[in-house]
């Protein structure tokens, strides 16, 4: 079951610049006032020590050292703030999943002690951001993460210092919480961020101009892998600029028009000063459509950069409609996108009252016992995700359970999943189930496309007697060949057939309606065209629903619920 996220959660793709060293304070031990008793010298010549170990790799020479500081005065927030680093340096050579979480609990501990001593530290504070963050991804915590992020901002502003990282950091985890307006906001952070790396690039590429000749070859290799990665990171800026952008409402847009956007190119002014209602709406819109085009702007730029940001790629498309042609997200997209997302897929779609998994499992349900059987024989999950489908279907089918998604990490998700835990099923339902089942949920998973894939690929010998896609029609406009393909894998020659079950997003009857891609980088459809394109494969409509799938910003996602036959002879109901 696949879902895209709200565009302010695709900002966390921005979490691959969280840095994986810690940041290393070097200070002196005499910028802290101390107790006169406090014997000063051999408490920094135990800092130095260890900050020498430290940067020697040799961690555990560097933890003794920042020990024996530490016994000495245990508030020395050098100290405190370099142990930290140890411990979550210690925890890539660990095996021992125990041990981490105690070096890690003990290093988040350390730096919540300096940060209550001294609130405004920036190295704690960004340090202790990058800990909440490894550890969880909810709300809550990506939320504390953006205040500590904003911290190690505000310390280096107050220094007149430039700290990308923080900046970056802080930026995906404000749009991740939706804060986008104000001085450190978003857009304001991502602004920031951009211009520094935009300088950073221009400053190698000049020096790899002026001096390559002067290089041995490995070394001018070195040096433009650095170039590229700046690329890289540039390209990823660029594509949470121009989500946020594309995001915002018309009244927020025309209050951007009042800040000192650093690169936002206002081509008008918008605010005439008349002050009616009728003119302030259309000096919203026009500001929204200016909004937009720099949206578009930036997204063709973090393409321009990385080729291969095909998320960035597919929200350029879902922007301009250049998509359009190709009826269908690439699968490139799709599993990057979920990749990204699979280790907070289920929390992120609870927070959004997702419901599709409930009422696809209800439907099969429905189909089941109108039919007069007792249970299915087989059922492929089309588009499985982390198996939150699966979790339904499973009761009702007798046989193999198949799970197909492209994502590999989502699938390594749906795994782990058994008859008793997982999938969807909270700890306290497997704790209360009457013995634990450690059987898995799905029969056979694999990473296929749900357009060519084959029952030999899936190990099937014969087809499946139901075929449910939740939420997957989302990455397709284009269901011609999907459908097709459904029927191919479907067994319809029982004395009940085959059925079908699958959500959509909706838009409404028009003349010539059939799908759009939307600026959510959703495809949505309209009855009619789905209905038809279904019995042109074969179908015949059992049962529909108008539905909402889920809420995105306190409102409510159009969709529809279809359920269809495959070779059983029954009439569709006038449901047209």
């Amino acid at each position: 079951m696949m879902m895209l996220p709200s565009q302010k959660r695709v900002g966390l793709l921005i979490s691959t610049l969280l840095l994986s060293t810690l940041s290393l304070v070097s200070s002196s031990y005499f910028d802290d006032k101390v107790e006169k008793n406090k014997d000063k010298e051999a408490i920094n010549a135990y800092l130095t020590k260890g900050n020498n170990a430290l940067g020697s790799g040799n961690l555990h020479s560097a933890g003794r050292s920042y020990e024996a500081c530490l016994r000495m005065d245990p508030d020395q927030r050098y100290c405190l703030i370099n142990y930290a680093s140890v411990l979550v340096d210690l925890n890539a050579e660990e095996s021992d999943e125990s041990m981490k979480q105690q070096r890690t609990k003990k290093a988040q501990d350390m730096l919540t002690r300096v940060l209550a001593l001294h609130p405004k530290d920036g190295d704690a504070a960004f340090n202790l951001a990058l800990l909440l963050q490894d550890s969880s991804n909810s709300e809550e915590v990506t939320r504390e993460a953006a205040r500590l992020y904003q911290v190690a901002v505000q310390a280096a502003d107050t220094d007149g210092e430039e700290r990308w990282d923080a900046l970056a950091n802080m930026a995906a985890a404000k749009q991740e919480i939706g804060e986008f307006m104000g001085e450190y906001g978003a857009i304001r952070a991502y602004e920031r961020v951009i211009v520094m790396l935009e300088e950073m690039v221009q400053d190698k590429e000049a020096y790899l101009t002026q001096n390559g000749n002067n290089f041995e070859n490995e070394q001018y290799q070195y040096l433009e892998a650095e170039l590229r990665a700046l690329n890289e990171y540039l390209s990823t800026l660029y594509y949470g600029y121009g989500t946020v952008l594309s995001e915002l409402s018309n009244s927020d847009c025309k209050a951007l028009q009042s800040e000192d956007s650093l690169l936002i190119d206002w081509v008008e002014p918008f605010v005439k000063g008349s002050g009616t209602e009728k003119e302030n709406e259309t000096d919203e819109a026009s500001a929204n459509h200016v909004c937009k085009m720099n949206a578009i702007n930036a997204l063709r730029l973090a393409v321009d950069l990385n080729s291969e940001n095909v998320v960035a790629e597919h929200m350029l498309a879902a922007l301009t409609e250049g998509d359009i042609g190709k009826g269908r997200a690439s699968n490139e997209f799709v599993s990057a996108l979920f990749d990204d997302f699979a280790e907070t897929f289920d929390a992120k779609l609870e927070a959004l009252g997702y419901k599709v998994p409930g009422l696809v499992g209800d439907a099969a349900k429905e189909l089941l016992l109108s039919s007069g059987q007792s249970s299915y024989r087989s059922a492929l999950d089309a588009g499985c995700g982390t198996g939150l489908a699966g979790r339904y279907l499973r009761p009702l089918v007798e046989g193999s359970l198949v799970g197909i998604d492209l994502s590999k990490k989502m699938l390594d998700l749906a795994a782990q999943c058994t008859l008793s835990k997982g999938c969807g099923l909270k700890d306290e339902e497997a704790a209360s189930a009457a013995k634990e089942d450690n059987k898995p949920l799905y029969d056979h998973l694999a990473s296929l496309d749900l357009e060519t894939t084959t029952l030999k690929e899936v190990g099937a010998e014969v087809g499946f007697d139901i075929i449910a896609a939740a939420d997957v029609f989302v990455y397709f406009g284009d269901l011609q060949k999907l459908l097709s393909n459904f029927a191919k894998l479907s067994d319809s020659s029982g004395p009940h057939g085959a059925f079908l079950i699958f959500s959509c997003e909706r838009i409404e009857e028009e003349e010539d309606s059939k799908w759009k891609l939307q600026k959510s980088g959703r495809y949505a459809h309209s009855k009619s065209y789905v209905v038809n394109t279904a019995a042109n494969a074969g179908y015949k409509l059992v049962a529909y629903d108008e539905i909402t799938p889920r809420y995105e910003k306190g409102e409510p996602v159009k969709g529809h619920l279809f359920r269809f036959s495959l070779g059983k002879d029954q009439d569709a109901k006038d449901e047209l």
